[in-house]
């Protein structure tokens, strides 16, 4: 059982890193039990023969375990219960150092205008998103240290997410843009409780799995 870890998350794939559901963890001192959402069926757990699981350690971040065997299932009300049996761990992605995941996301910023105090709606583009923040560019100037939220309808459910300025740049990337015309700002997410973290977190690991199984599955066509 590895040890000083605080795991109350998890993401469940199967060995084909297909997306299976996220489950409530709960630990003692040698036993980790998985709490399954209602949907999931116990013919869902019996066709897996064993799974990857991603764990989110609040010390060290993404934790990913293959080979993982869900034994022991029953109910608790309506609710499936396995114990998981711990494969091979695969990664860690630090909370220092999240997986940033690059993509175009067209999102309306809700802001405030800096002579008036009134409240503003600013057309932005996310350019890569993390658990800790957004790279986005617009034709807006934002000052460094402004705050400012936004409306993120990605995840399962749209979360309202807040951040803080921390640097801008010239945009001088991709797109039809003249020149000039477009500013890039670095930015960390603020005031985030544990349900958008996690949220935010699941999404990037997926949608970062996805991305790299369509590019096996083009590689393999050629």
């Amino acid at each position: 059982m590895p040890q000083f870890n605080k795991w109350r998350k998890a993401s469940i794939y199967d060995l084909d890193k297909d997306h299976i559901c996220d489950v409530r963890v709960e630990m003692t001192n040698d036993t980790i039990t998985l709490v399954f959402p209602e949907e999931i069926q116990e013919s869902t757990l019996e066709s897996l023969e064993s799974a990857k699981v991603v764990f989110y350690d609040e010390q060290k971040g993404l934790v990913t375990y293959d080979k993982c065997r869900l034994t022991d299932h029953k109910r608790r009300g309506e609710r499936l219960l396995a114990h998981c049996i711990l494969g091979e761990e695969e990664s860690v992605v630090q909370r220092r150092n999240d997986l940033k995941l690059r993509q175009i996301v067209p999102v309306s910023i809700q802001a405030y205008d800096t002579n008036t105090g009134e409240k503003i709606n600013v057309n932005a583009t996310i350019q890569d998103i993390s658990a800790g923040g957004i790279y986005f560019i617009s034709e807006m100037l934002f000052e460094v240290g402004e705050r400012f939220s936004f409306l993120f309808r990605r995840t399962a459910e749209p979360l309202r997410l807040e951040c803080e300025v921390l640097r801008r740049q010239p945009y001088t990337g991709r797109g039809n843009y003249l020149p000039g015309s477009m500013m890039g700002y670095g930015c960390r997410f603020i005031n985030m409780n544990d349900r958008k973290e996690s949220a935010i977190r699941s999404y990037v690991f997926r949608e970062d799995l996805l991305a790299r199984r369509r590019e096996r599955e083009m590689l393999q066509g050629f």
